[in-house]
């Protein structure tokens, strides 16, 4: 009788292999599963530097030693992007590499990172005329307790382990992994997936997957005094956070497009939303509903293809958008826009996505870009600040009218509360 845990500790197969005729007698939805997304998963690692303890730094000084970060990822685009949980990103956002499955290794690159919903963005460069093998993202909002999972990552460092189980449970709450150095809780989320396939150090940013092949959540955590209770992020809040703020070219660029986008990940189609009146999108003709069907010549199916076509894009730039409205084919040339909103300049100036704290006076760090001033003054989400120079700062709003009008490379003293200790230190606005 076979068990209902499979666990293959395996190095998988090329989606196309052929198959012998005995293996097709025994293929099965699991086996086909892992030919086709086998590939995109990988082994992510980083060089972590730490000193040794007592009593080696007794009798011989400070001495430091260097350890192999293990985690999984798993590709979502062929340009090298790659989905993780920031917790796999242990300390900086330097020495990242990621192994394939043909044991290539690739520095990568990290574009972003919110660790309260405790999901990264890697990106790595694919070789001269190489097309990466990429995953295809589904939707966490009708999965069924009791419907069978597949689970691959690299467990203890064993690369493309397969597991496989079923859905134990929905909208569990779970408190993600903590932040190495932070004095902040965790928060906690209602709407984790619970599962029973057998995972183990290592699978943490791996895919959680359905008999289609499609993802449904990143493997995050278990519950290390039990067998068998396994949680994942849904993936219909990953590509939340994906494409409204790690990957958000709007806000890296500050350009407005004047309207919003709406995902079908079941139709694999991107509609138009909140059109607004006299925008940008408004007076190239674009209507709400209209379906994207290519941005800048490129093609659009999710929300990711939209974010990354505008990539690099400037205010005052013209791009080509194609739509499909009322089953007809519609061009239509976009203008962007320059948005120069509080939420945008206090991003493009100080590396800051912030908001008002509902409890005292300041404002709460929701994210850091890892590239921007913040980050070089090692600010992460969670932190309160209350005051730049000599100035208090109650609200957002003050904070935009205190940084608005000074010039580039303007060096600020920021003073910040993280859990109960007070500090401060100096950033250089962009």
């Amino acid at each position: 009788m076979f068990r209902r845990f499979l666990l293959l500790a395996l190095l998988l197969a090329p989606a196309s292999a052929q198959l012998t005729p005995r293996q097709e007698m025994r293929d099965t939805p699991i086996a086909r599963v892992v030919r086709e997304v086998g590939p995109a998963v990988l082994n992510v690692y980083q060089d972590v530097e730490s000193e040794l303890g007592w009593p080696f730094n007794q009798y011989y000084g400070p001495l430091k030693t260097t350890r192999r970060s293990l985690g999984s990822g798993f590709l979502i685009d062929p340009d090298g992007y790659i989905l993780t949980n920031a917790h796999v990103i242990q300390r900086g956002n330097q020495g990242i590499h990621v192994t394939l499955t043909d044991r290539s290794d690739h520095p990568a690159e990290l574009v972003a990172v919110d660790p309260d919903n405790d999901v990264a963005l890697l990106k790595i460069t694919p070789p001269p005329g190489q097309r990466l093998p990429t995953v295809r993202l589904g939707t966490s909002s009708d999965v069924m307790v009791g419907e069978g999972i597949i689970a691959i990552g690299n467990p203890l460092g064993n690369e493309n382990s397969v597991a496989s189980g079923i859905v134990s449970s929905v909208f569990r709450e779970v408190q993600v992994p903590g932040r190495r150095g932070s004095d902040t809780d965790s928060p906690v989320y209602k709407d984790s997936i619970q599962f029973d396939a057998p995972i183990n150090p290592g699978n943490s940013g791996g895919p959680l997957l359905n008999v289609t092949g499609e993802v449904i959540g990143i493997t995050f955590a278990i519950a290390s005094e039990a067998q068998g209770i396994s949680f994942a992020i849904p993936i219909d809040r990953v590509r939340e956070t994906l494409t409204q703020s790690l990957f958000n070219p709007r806000i890296r660029r500050g350009i407005a497009t004047g309207f919003e986008v709406q995902g079908d990940p079941v139709q694999r189609a991107v509609t138009l939303a909140d059109v607004q009146p006299g925008g940008p999108a408004a007076r190239a003709g674009l209507h709400a509903g209209d379906r994207l069907v290519s941005v800048a010549g490129k093609p659009v199916e999710w929300e990711f293809d939209y974010n990354k076509a505008l990539l690099g894009s400037h205010p005052g730039d013209q791009v080509d958008v194609v739509v499909e409205r009322d089953g007809r084919t519609v061009h239509a040339k976009l203008e962007l826009g320059q948005d120069d909103s509080p939420l945008q300049v206090i991003w493009r100036r100080m590396g800051l996505a912030v908001v008002d704290h509902p409890q005292y006076k300041g404002v709460r760090v929701e994210r850091v870009d890892p590239a921007g001033p913040a980050a070089a003054l090692r600010l992460q989400t969670g932190d309160l600040i209350d005051g730049l120079g000599e100035r208090e700062v109650d609200s957002l709003a003050q904070l935009f009218q205190l940084i608005r009008n000074l010039p580039p490379e303007t060096p600020l003293v920021v003073h910040v509360w993280r859990g109960r200790g007070a500090s401060y230190g100096t950033l250089q606005l962009r």
